[in-house]
């Protein structure tokens, strides 16, 4: 879960979206604030998000290497009841925190990666801006019609590091238009994966972690 502590009145903010928003309206003092010092909280852990971003690859490899002692000492003929114990909750902490994170954090693509974009049975090219397992922000040139909040589009994602595109049914959470001369038919959309299978939001979640080397590469909220 998001939270963040509210600076008018002190209490919790809890919310999933909170990497999205700009400001959020406090449920305890009704005050609309800005969203700073987003931290993250699971049942073991409670992180700042900035301090997990950075360090989310150390704690991917980490969960690894526990895995790798689990496997070893359940191996062992006289297993130390103890170590199994220890290894055994610093193995669910970690996987409950990567799990956590794993639906928070957006990767940024500086470069952009492009897409198709079907919707209304015609396909569009697009390119990605920013991606993670709940959702990405896109890019492109104009939609045929007029596309709104809550159309349904289809999506053609060939990630570099995969060897078949991924087929992703979504919903347009939120639509901008270009305003500028030069790009008045471009169109800025957030969508939300609809349905997205387990293998495929794996495939995704393995591309963040791959390309993440520093918060920078990470979309932030303050």
């Amino acid at each position: 879960m998001l939270q963040m502590k509210c600076p008018e009145c002190d209490g919790i903010i809890n919310s999933p979206f909170l990497v999205e928003m700009g400001s959020v309206t406090c449920n305890q003092c009704n005050e609309n604030v800005i969203v700073k010092d987003v931290f993250v909280t699971t049942e073991a852990f409670t992180m700042y998000r900035d301090t997990l971003l950075s360090r989310i690859r150390h704690y991917r490899d980490l969960l690894k290497e526990v895995g790798r002692e689990k496997m070893s000492l359940g191996n062992n003929d006289f297993p130390s009841t103890g170590a199994q114990k220890s290894l055994n909750q610093s193995y669910t902490a970690l996987r409950e925190l990567l799990e956590a994170s794993r639906g928070n954090y957006r990767l940024k693509i500086s470069q952009g990666l492009p897409l198709d974009i079907e919707w209304e049975g015609i396909i569009n090219n697009g390119s990605l801006l920013n991606l993670c397992t709940n959702g990405a922000t896109i890019k492109s040139k104009g939609l045929n019609g007029s596309p709104q909040k809550g159309s349904e589009v289809k999506l053609q994602l060939a990630l570099p590091d995969n060897k078949e595109p991924l087929s992703i049914d979504a919903k347009i959470a939120w639509i901008e238009k270009s305003k500028g001369d030069e790009e008045q038919n471009n169109i800025t959309m957030g969508v939300s994966f609809v349905n997205l299978n387990e293998k495929a939001r794996a495939c995704i979640w393995d591309y963040i972690l791959a390309h993440t080397s520093t918060p920078d590469t990470l979309e932030n909220s303050n």
